[in-house]
């Protein structure tokens, strides 16, 4: 009796060790930093298995293709553009083109990797050949019989894995283009498909008509699972494209419901589908292909609204407990079924790359699910250009953060990296009013990347400021500003009691982050680099690096300098001040003048938003930087609205090279001009008119801008950055 009783004790303990343990487990894989690490694993493990092994099938092949959807959604939140490189380098390989057989969709699955990457680099050569064939595709009658004879599938979509290959190659060509006859060919095709080869009993797609007759082991209909994982795959990826007033958009959501039911009900107790839906017991592994489809497809149901979260949750996340537990110790993906056309067995070192990109589709969706259950309020952070952004600052209303959480206390907003877990330092500006106005950080943000962060309430951390600001009256009341970048200062009315009086805009070079106006004022030695940089720009009576002014008849009438001065927010990430100018004569006129201007950490640009105020009914200005001794190089960029000068730094060789530029926004109509020994943006302003522009400098003794060529590009990317911004949304 008594050995009986410790065996049910060793065995109840048993139990309940493995139950935790396979709780826990599941957990810790759901962490959003697990969810990317297994993801990186993975996609890492297969592009290396590649470059070793070589490429089993032709780059262009329907199983590289749907590789690809996957390294596609995982370089869309790696925050690592080697990904798309790598994808950008099979184009090429591909000469961007398609399989042989011009109708068989298998041969244009890549065509949805050309569409996504043509969208983030607008490279018309990703998609030109492509659109060719989708062209006549879409001109086709396509009236035939999906019946499987004489090759029909070179013609027709008469097999249910074509529904991944076809339908969403064409939809993101539609979204590529602007086209939409690209998705309605796709929708009618979808359904002459789907008429032929959906069981509506059964909610499941034959393979082909074939196996409308056959059955399995157990008697039961044949149904694939891994060709109906093809098909919620295609179906969401159809969804995504199709706009919400699509007239057929309500048919494929309620397909699509339909199938998810259906799909969540066949999940094995491991968390899997196996290769035959119906007959699991037939083929008793898991099959990871088809359950990474399956899986992608329901977490993309929940995250756009059409699968309730508390319905299918478990079903997610046990199907990711099935994915991850099928990962290798060093990355390569197991449990996946050979390429064929229907159920066949599956072991634990079966692979192939289509199964890869079923399990980087999955985790892609299944990583935004946990992020929406993290608490707060979780900000979703698009890059849409092919252009990497560093020190890219975001902002997000402080009323978004209320309306999450009405009771929350200022003074303990943070803001939470989600993959780290750790807290980034953040900043609240007022805009001179009493309550917050808007939460602005910073991040890095690779091209054609989305990132996520959390505002919730939680202790601040004590964050170092990058950006400084204030009067200096011991230096003729300057006012001074900087970052972890540059150093400006523009002039007080305190100067023109001196000889050497200036009115524009002056620049110091820096090439450290140190924040450094109050060592250099202090010993007053800022004209020598002594290794840290130096003032080595002169303004005279001229615009300097980026000032602006009434110009009348090729002549500038200048203020007087600043009479006063406001510091609105002032660190740890954006510095915000105004100066104002009093009255002055111009042209029998008076003008009055107040300059706002900001500068946020990493930026080598101020924004500047100048506001004239007078009578009249119109005054003309002009904003640009002074060209010194005419030596220097000059660059005027009527594409991208920017003028730079670059110049020796103080008139001297041995103190390197200084870049100064101006940025017009393309909204701001500005005319680009050489004149007046000036590089300048000219446009005429109306009554109390306000008009904004970007101003300042690069130095070659900054690593950063070795060359005039370094400079130049990062006014382009900053001009091309201010055309595209961000995505924010909450």
């Amino acid at each position: 009796m008594k050995t009986r009783l410790t065996h049910f004790l060793k065995l109840s303990f048993f139990l309940f060790f493995a139950s935790t343990y396979s709780i826990t487990f599941a957990q810790s894989n759901l962490q959003p930093d697990s969810i990317i690490h297994i993801m990186k694993k993975t996609a890492d493990w297969q592009w290396k298995d590649l470059a070793e092994n070589g490429w089993k099938t032709p780059k262009t092949d329907w199983t590289n293709g749907a590789l690809y959807t996957g390294m596609m959604a995982w370089g869309k939140i790696a925050n690592d553009n080697t990904y798309y490189k790598k994808l950008i380098e099979v184009g090429n390989d591909n000469k961007w083109g398609l399989g042989p057989e011009r109708y068989f969709a298998d041969d244009y699955c890549v065509g949805q990797t050309y569409s996504q990457l043509y969208q983030i680099y607008k490279d018309p050569k990703y998609i030109a050949k492509f659109k060719n064939r989708a062209d006549t595709i879409v001109t086709l009658p396509h009236t035939e019989s999906l019946l499987w004879v004489n090759e029909i599938y070179n013609r027709e979509w008469a097999w249910c894995d074509a529904l991944f290959m076809g339908p969403p190659a064409l939809g993101y060509l539609t979204q590529a283009t602007g086209d939409s006859k690209y998705l309605d060919t796709a929708s009618k095709l979808w359904w002459k498909s789907s008429d032929y080869l959906y069981d509506n009993a059964e909610h499941l797609f034959y393979r082909d008509s074939r196996y409308f007759d056959k059955k399995e082991n157990n008697g039961a209909k044949v149904f694939w699972g891994r060709g109906n994982g093809w098909v919620m795959g295609g179906l969401v990826r159809i969804l995504e494209v199709m706009p919400q007033n699509h007239p057929a958009r309500k048919k494929f959501e309620k397909q699509f419901k339909e199938m998810s039911k259906r799909i969540a009900s066949l999940q094995q107790p491991d968390g899997s589908w196996h290769a035959s839906l119906l007959d699991p017991a037939s083929f008793p592994a898991k099959e990871t292909s088809g359950t990474g489809f399956f899986a992608y497809a329901l977490a993309w149901g929940i995250n756009n609204g059409l699968l309730n979260y508390n319905d299918y949750k478990e079903v997610v996340k046990n199907a990711w407990t099935a994915l991850v537990t099928s990962v290798h110790p060093n990355g390569k993906l197991g449990y996946v079924q050979a390429q064929g056309r229907d159920p066949q067995g599956v072991t634990y070192d079966d692979t192939d790359v289509y199964g890869v990109g079923a399990f980087l589709l999955a985790g892609s969706e299944i990583y935004k699910m946990e992020l929406n259950l993290a608490g707060g309020l979780l900000v979703n952070v698009k890059n849409t250009m092919g252009i990497q952004r560093m020190a890219q600052t975001v902002e997000v209303s402080w009323s978004a953060i209320t309306k999450r959480n009405k009771k929350v206390n200022a003074d303990n907003v943070v803001v939470i990296d989600v993959i780290s877990g750790k807290q980034i330092p953040s900043q609240l500006l007022f805009n001179g009013k009493k309550r917050p106005q808007t939460l602005i950080f910073q991040t890095d943000i690779s091209a054609g990347t989305e990132l996520f962060f959390t505002i919730k309430e939680g202790k601040r951390e004590n964050y170092t400021s990058k950006v400084y600001g204030r009067q200096v009256p011991e230096r003729f009341d300057d006012f001074a500003w900087e970052n972890d970048k540059v150093a400006f200062r523009m002039y007080g009315a305190a100067l023109e009691t001196q000889s050497d009086n200036a009115k524009g805009l002056d620049v110091w070079s820096k090439n450290t982050s140190e924040l450094l106006l109050n060592k250099w004022y202090k010993n007053g030695d800022y004209h020598t680099n002594h290794g840290q940089g130096m003032d080595g720009y002169k303004v005279g009576m001229s615009l300097g690096s980026g000032d602006s002014a009434p110009f009348i008849d090729g002549k500038f009438i200048f203020p007087k300098n600043y009479s006063s001065y406001k510091i609105i927010d002032n660190g740890p990430i954006r510095l915000t001040f105004e100066l104002y100018f009093v009255a002055w004569n111009v042209n029998g006129q008076q003008v009055t003048q107040t300059k706002h201007i900001s500068l946020d950490a990493g930026s080598n640009l101020n924004k500047i938003v100048s506001h004239y105020y007078f009578k009249g009914a119109s005054l003309p200005i002009a904003a640009g930087v002074t060209k010194h001794a005419n030596d220097g190089s000059i660059k005027i960029d009527h594409i991208n609205n920017y003028v730079s000068y670059w110049d020796k730094t103080d008139g001297k060789v041995d103190n390197g090279m200084i870049g100064v530029g101006v940025i017009f926004p393309a909204d701001e109509k500005f005319k680009l001009v050489d004149e007046a020994n000036h590089l300048l943006g000219l446009k005429t302003i109306s009554k109390n008119q306000a008009f904004t522009y970007y101003q300042g400098n690069a130095w070659s003794r900054n690593p950063s801008f070795p060359k005039e060529i370094d400079w130049i590009k990062y006014l382009e990317v900053y001009s091309k950055s201010l055309a595209t911004p961000l995505i924010v949304t909450y």
